[in-house]
């Protein structure tokens, strides 16, 4: 079922602290020993006496581990959840003091690849407004793949809240460790390209990370069950100076003479026959200069020849859709051929039954245009680049606007496919859909029920979220107390004056039931931070020095009459790098604490950055501050001016030198060049120490 909210609620957990004693989160195994390119899979879990309404956890792992949204599988109970959302982010730092704050990468070693100095955040982010889950019990499996060799460690920092919405303390946690073994002797690839039964097709031996120069390679290719019909070295026939081969009984043993120092490369094309279905292996054992490789065999399964299916159009031809829900329609392309570079489309259908909405494009885009009325919906999309294969070209919601039960089709008109060159690209249309609609009895309905939180930002600018339920679409009407209103189910309103406000919200489902929520909240103007730099204009000593380190001074204080917890964070520095990025601290009523962050910058930039107080009440979750600060670097200018050469032949010691002007923070450079002139040496002292004495009166 579709839920109501169009956007995540990206709000903490936290409404009162409390200790709840025993709650674990776990990643498992906590040792992990694996080979390089080789994968493994981390189990994430919960096991926790409450009952939760909201999980986070936030994973680094080095870049030598690589991850994919799709290797994160979320459990059922997660997927059960009424908001949720994965997320992968990769930071590359360029300066190691950002580094050494990230808390895997101490773990790094020295035999690592230098590009692990980036890291990699996975963010899991659940809600669940009812079915909260508790026990023990799974969150998500990780799949990883290993890049490089070292030894590394997975970390994790999760928070918790029960079914209050209460802050779980004292939630205990683990760490990964990971070691990966180089492969550093050299490796043998063996690669089936498509086999197919009655057909020839082609196997690679490929040689990967080979040691120095290679003279001779020797070895058995095993291949049962198969038949061997042809065998060419040509990828190394200039290299090659002497071949000796034996057949005999599905297997073949060479000696090879060669010459190359090539670290990869291709040792021999074979081209196999087979008659028969089944699983099939082909192995190997080969020396190179006499030493043993590592050979990772190919295993494969030969069927009978499948037809790949290649069309345009919509995902499924049939859809059930209960009065009330909306599901999720895909236009999608399969097995494209082409480099496809634009994408035009109609589609039809009955608007008095159907309703069609939130139109996503996930393609990367130069321009994307669509428009929907009198039942019809048209698009046309330039896509960044060119795209085949497999790919969705958008996705909508359809929505029953009529309980009853209907049968109705959407219905493509036509989608054109253009290549790289302009060209139509021809390609099968799954042109429709039907809609079966399934009427619900209004007595099976259960009734909305209106509520809502929100943040305030900057004192003056509110964010309220609605936490609504309804087994139907909700309708949303907001008064916010100073004759301003909103439809939107999560608005931003920004407040013009200090005061009291009493905000009101109604929402209405698709049969007409009606609920309504209000609070008071109070708009006042508060200033518990100030930020100031250590210097904002820096002047550097030479034009070879290339970055410099500020403070950053941050005051925090607490106005309110409880404790407090709260974050600074800065964003946006790509030009300047804090030695943290974000800093948590709590404050008891009164309490004013003082930080003074060391940031490294290389040009002139504004230091930004937002400070957050979690508040510990029912509604008003928490208060942002933002802060922007300049600091300007100016770097020592070069000016060249013209070369002046003048030769003059001197027949007596003494030089007189007149400097008309010196301009303040300029250097003036004399250069004297002497040819065949010994007694030369007494007038150019004598110009030196006049121009030292000029300088020096100036």
């Amino acid at each position: 079922m579709r839920q109501k909210f169009l956007i995540l609620i990206l709000i903490p957990f936290i409404l009162y602290f409390h200790t709840s004693l025993g709650d674990e989160v776990k990643l498992i195994p906590e040792n992990i020993t694996v080979n390089e390119y080789d994968s493994f899979t981390l189990t994430l879990t919960v096991n926790t006496s409450e009952k939760l309404s909201g999980f986070q956890d936030t994973i680094y792992y080095p870049i030598s581990l690589n991850i994919t949204p799709e290797d994160i599988i979320l459990s059922n109970i997660s997927n059960s959840a009424n908001l949720k959302n994965v997320s992968i982010e990769i930071y590359n730092p360029t300066y190691n003091a950002y580094l050494k704050n990230i808390p895997i990468l101490s773990n790094l070693t020295n035999n690592a690849n230098s590009n692990n100095n980036s890291v990699g955040i996975i963010i899991i982010k659940l809600w669940w407004f009812s079915n909260y889950p508790s026990g023990n019990f799974t969150i998500a499996t990780l799949k990883f793949r290993t890049l490089n060799n070292g030894t590394y460690k997975i970390t994790q920092k999760p928070v918790l809240s029960d079914e209050n919405g209460d802050l779980l303390k004292n939630v205990t946690y683990n760490s990964v460790n990971v070691t990966i073994i180089g492969l550093n002797s050299t490796i043998v690839e063996i690669t089936p390209i498509n086999p197919k039964v009655n057909e020839n097709f082609d196997t690679i031996v490929s040689i990967k990370n080979a040691k120095g120069n290679i003279t001779n390679i020797t070895g058995t290719i095993y291949y049962p069950n198969l038949t061997l019909v042809n065998l060419n070295f040509y990828y190394l026939e200039d290299n090659i100076s002497k071949v000796n081969l034996n057949y005999n009984n599905n297997s073949l043993s060479f000696f090879i003479n060669l010459n190359t120092s090539k670290e990869n490369f291709d040792l021999m094309k074979l081209t196999f026959f087979t008659n028969k279905t089944g699983n099939y292996i082909i192995n190997a054992s080969i020396k190179i200069n006499g030493n043993e490789t590592i050979v990772k065999p190919a295993n494969f399964t030969i069927g009978y020849e499948t037809i790949t299916e290649k069309y345009v159009g919509f995902h499924t031809t049939e859809q059930n859709i209960s009065y009330g829900d909306a599901e999720l329609c895909y236009i999608e392309a399969k097995n494209i051929d082409a480099n496809i570079s634009e994408i035009k489309g109609k589609i039809t259908y009955n608007s008095s039954v159907l309703k069609i909405s939130d139109i996503s494009i996930s393609l990367n885009t130069i321009e994307k245009n669509w428009t929907v009325e009198n039942g019809t919906l048209n698009f046309d999309i330039k896509i960044n680049g060119t795209k085949s294969g497999n790919f969705t070209i958008l996705s909508f919601w359809i929505e029953p606007l009529k309980n009853e039960n209907l049968t109705t089709e959407l219905k493509i008109s036509y989608i054109y496919l253009f290549d790289e060159n302009g060209e139509i690209v021809e390609v099968p249309l799954k042109d429709t859909m039907t809609i079966h609609i399934i009427p619900i009895a209004e007595e099976n309905i259960s009734l909305p029920k209106a509520y809502f939180v929100y943040e305030i930002v900057d004192n003056y600018e509110v964010h309220f979220y609605s936490l609504c339920e309804g087994s139907t679409e909700l309708h949303y009407y907001w008064n916010f107390g100073d004759n301003s209103t909103s439809t939107s189910p999560n608005p931003i309103h920004k407040y013009k004056k200090e005061g009291v406000y009493i905000v009101k919200l109604k929402v209405n489902d698709t049969f007409g039931h009606t609920s309504y929520d209000e609070c008071v909240i109070e708009i006042k103007k508060l200033n518990p931070i100030n930020v100031s730099l250590s210097n904002r204009t820096i002047y550097l000593n030479g034009t070879n020095e290339t970055n410099v380190t500020i403070y950053c001074n941050i005051t925090v204080k607490n106005p309110f009459n409880k404790k407090i917890r709260g974050y600074i964070y800065f964003v946006d520095y790509g030009n300047y790098i804090p030695n943290e990025t974000s800093i948590e601290f709590e404050l008891q009523p009164n309490e004013t604490k003082i930080f003074s962050i060391p940031i490294n910058i290389s040009q002139s930039t504004e230091i930004k950055g937002y400070v957050i107080y979690y508040m510990p009440y029912k509604r008003l979750k928490d208060y942002i501050w933002n802060f922007k600060e300049s600091v300007e670097i100016n770097k020592p200018k070069k000016v060249k001016f013209n070369d002046y050469y003048y030769n003059i032949k001197m027949n007596q010691s003494k030089v007189i030198i007149k400097i008309n002007k010196i301009v303040k923070n300029y250097t003036v450079t004399k250069r004297i060049d002497i040819e065949n002139e010994p007694n030369i040496w007494l007038s150019l002292i004598g110009f030196l120490i006049g121009l030292i004495i000029i300088l020096i009166i100036r």
